[in-house]
């Protein structure tokens, strides 16, 4: 098999890509290497756009099991140190579908927006949250998502 040689006067710049507000750009695709910031600082940034990006991926999927390995991965960058942890775990314990509904309320959605990107009914979502704000001792949503973010489960 022949080495593959790249001939410079071949090679293209790619124009940047036009991001969105979310942090990617949703028509020409996934992100690559190019997209993302590289300094250190921004590590952070680019863990979250990959989140992102696995979430849209998802909710396109139409296969179950495709779509619960790939929110498989995102629950495992979420759990990706970013900042020193916290000292003590959190006084209770969330299951994976439960951090997945945390996450998605704690970005904006509403219940409904939730339970599309989850394919799931929304009546489910509230009994997610319900137990959710039932572990952590709270009694709306807001204030949910405000703990989680103290305790380091969100950022």
């Amino acid at each position: 098999m022949a080495p593959v040689v790249s001939d410079p006067a071949t090679m293209h710049a790619r124009p940047p890509r036009a991001m969105s507000a979310a942090g990617f750009d949703r028509a020409s695709g996934p992100l690559t290497a190019d997209d993302l910031p590289t300094d250190a600082r921004t590590q952070k940034e680019r863990v979250r756009l990959a989140q992102i990006e696995l979430l849209e991926l998802s909710a396109q999927l139409t296969t179950p099991h495709l779509r619960r390995r790939i929110l498989r991965i995102y629950s495992l960058l979420r759990s990706e140190p970013t900042a020193p942890t916290p000292a003590k775990p959190p006084p209770f314990r969330l299951t994976l579908r439960e951090m997945e509904v945390l996450t998605l309320v704690a970005t904006g959605c509403s219940n409904g927006e939730a339970a599309e990107q989850l394919t799931i009914q929304a009546e489910t979502v509230k009994t997610y949250m319900r137990s959710i704000m039932r572990k952590m001792g709270v009694r709306n949503r807001t204030a949910a998502v405000h703990t989680a973010r103290q305790i380091g489960l969100l950022d």
